[in-house]
């Protein structure tokens, strides 16, 4: 069956528990990642490395990816608030937990601390050398997209009134790259969860924490106080439980054959539904 696999942001404890169990139960997984594999956790590193040794896996393209790529790589896939300028990204997503992917690579603290201060992009080259290079294109050949005929994939949005078909996501984005920005930085409102939407297929999303949607959880929780679990809408499933932002937080893996879903919490403990 197909396992789809929430933001793990550098936790490597709640990946491994999380699919050692999914393997355990599915002998023939086929586990699909949305993305978001750096910054925030400890171990961004450990991550990719066990992602890169995993058999029957596809990778989606997450925003803090795609920020990563620019960085280490020099290119990126979508517009953002950087604009194409390496430096920029750097300082901007030092915010949002980029130094703990670096030390995760045993990249001097005190160099990554000098750069918020004097930083330029021959220095981020330098900075690019203590990354492996199986991870630096592991980053960089990350797509956008995973599609099959009765799913799609991408990590933040996708426009509920354009089609998912004829032609399929790739090609538009092809075509329109204008569209990419959405795909990974883009968030649904509440009411557009459960609207009706222009896809023939179930899409499948990352990128926002679920927690955003409290209305959608109460109503799944029958008013009881909602917990980190994936929200279900019309055609679409958000699977973000927010495993690097908080002791709360819980990793998910869900299958869309069945509708089942395990997480693993914060700390690598699997959770006893």
């Amino acid at each position: 069956m197909r396992w789809i696999i929430g933001d793990i942001h550098g936790m490597l404890k709640p990946l491994v528990t999380l699919v050692t169990e999914v393997r355990r139960r599915d002998s023939a997984s086929h586990l699909i990642f949305v993305g978001d594999y750096v910054n925030r956790g400890p171990d961004a590193r450990g991550v990719i490395d066990f992602l890169l040794k995993l058999d029957s896996a596809n990778f989606v393209r997450g925003n803090h990816d795609d920020l990563f790529d620019l960085i280490i790589n020099g290119q990126c896939y979508a517009e953002n608030a950087a604009r194409g300028d390496r430096v920029a990204a750097f300082l901007w997503f030092m915010k949002y937990g980029l130094d703990a992917t670096l030390l995760s690579y045993d990249i001097d603290y005190a160099f990554v601390d000098s750069l918020t201060e004097r930083c330029n992009p021959d220095l981020l080259d330098r900075l690019a050398m203590g990354i492996p290079e199986s991870h630096r294109q592991f980053i960089r050949n990350l797509p956008a997209v995973y599609e099959e005929n009765d799913l799609f994939i991408v990590h933040g949005k996708w426009d509920p009134d354009e089609p998912t078909e004829s032609p399929n996501l790739a090609a538009r984005l092809d075509k329109q790259p204008g569209r990419r920005h959405q795909l990974l930085w883009g968030r649904f409102t509440e009411d557009e969860i459960p609207r009706l939407k222009a896809w023939r297929r179930t899409g499948y999303f990352g990128h926002t924490p679920v927690s955003f949607y409290a209305a959608s959880l109460r109503m799944q929780h029958a008013n009881d106080v909602p917990q980190m679990i994936p929200v279900i809408g019309k055609k679409m499933v958000l699977v973000d439980t927010a495993a690097a932002l908080g002791e709360d937080g819980r990793l998910t893996a869900y299958c869309p054959d069945n509708g089942h879903y395990i997480q693993s919490d914060h700390f690598g403990n699997l959770v006893v539904k």
